[in-house]
């Protein structure tokens, strides 16, 4: 039985230090919300564009922008920096919208201030102890010129039932 529980113990230290690894190797989208810099795995994105044609949708939250249709489909549009931290984001032609991967669920679109291009992650140091306890936040990093960037945990994000919730 011990021999068994210690190969089990070594399979999960095995799959546990290969997670790491990858999720090193994945490219993660930089994008700004509000004033703060963050990561986005580009796994968790379907499609980047520039902001469409918004409908608003009445007695919603503020942060929930409206329904944008995008080649027929509709998603639902979140202005993460309103919903993060009530600042709405002051829409420009640098804003752009990123759509979420169907694996997460229904059709999101989140609207991201400013798009700072493709990053790997191995060029940011993780902050083993940062002070972001939120669910929405998978980890912290610094980068060469030693800013912090938190990356972004869109499947945690899409759970949360104050998300879900865009009715006020």
């Amino acid at each position: 039985m011990d021999t068994m529980s210690g190969h089990s113990l070594s399979l999960v230290e095995q799959i546990s230090k290969k997670t790491r690894e990858t999720s090193a190797t994945i490219p993660a989208l930089g994008i700004t919300i509000g004033e703060d810099r963050w990561l986005v795995p580009m796994s968790d994105i379907s499609e980047i564009l520039p902001v469409p044609k918004i409908t608003p949708v009445f007695l919603t939250q503020p942060w929930f922008l409206g329904v944008i249709n995008v080649r027929g489909s509709v998603y639902g549009l979140c202005d993460l920096s309103g919903y993060f931290d009530n600042k709405p984001t002051c829409i420009s032609t640098k804003s752009r919208i990123f759509l979420t991967t169907p694996r997460l669920g229904a059709g999101y679109a989140l609207l991201a201030g400013n798009v700072l291009g493709i990053r790997n992650l191995m060029e940011f140091t993780r902050q083993q102890n940062h002070e972001d306890r939120r669910s929405v936040v998978a980890g912290t990093y610094s980068d060469r010129q030693d800013r912090r960037w938190r990356m972004l945990n869109l499947r945690a994000l899409v759970q949360l039932e104050s998300f879900r919730q865009v009715n006020r």
